[in-house]
């Protein structure tokens, strides 16, 4: 994959993501990740696997971040994987209470398989 595939291909990801939480649905945010893929959140353990991993976005999900908006800075690649740095939002509106926004910012690791690139290393935190 040159560069542009490459890019076109984690936007593509990242939409699906994206997707996922407007439809409150974590097994599509899940689908772009790695079966062994590992997730680094703010303020807890990692969690690894993509089982445990679309369990975590389904209670993410629950909280009250119902939409997620990703913007790509920058993207390395070399070989078999590639690096992802990048902005995001996401939109928090719990059941009771005001909505609210938080931005992030993040890098992940992405990895060739057989069904395309796939989140590999996923670590995220909150940014002002």
């Amino acid at each position: 994959m040159n560069s542009d595939e490459i890019k076109t291909a984690i936007d593509k990801a990242n939409k699906k993501f994206e997707e996922g939480f407007l439809k409150s649905d974590a097994s599509i945010t899940a689908s772009g990740f790695a079966d062994d893929a590992v997730i680094f959140p703010p303020d807890a353990g990692m969690i690894q696997g993509k089982k445990a991993i679309e369990d975590f976005w389904g209670t993410v999900m629950a909280s009250g971040v119902k939409g997620v908006s990703l913007n790509t800075v920058e993207v390395s690649a070399s070989g078999d994987f590639a690096v992802e740095r990048g902005t995001g939002v996401l939109e928090i509106r719990p059941a009771s209470g005001a909505p609210s926004e938080q931005n992030i910012k993040y890098v992940v690791v992405w990895k060739r398989t057989a069904e395309g690139l796939k989140n590999m290393w996923d670590i995220w935190n909150a940014s002002p």
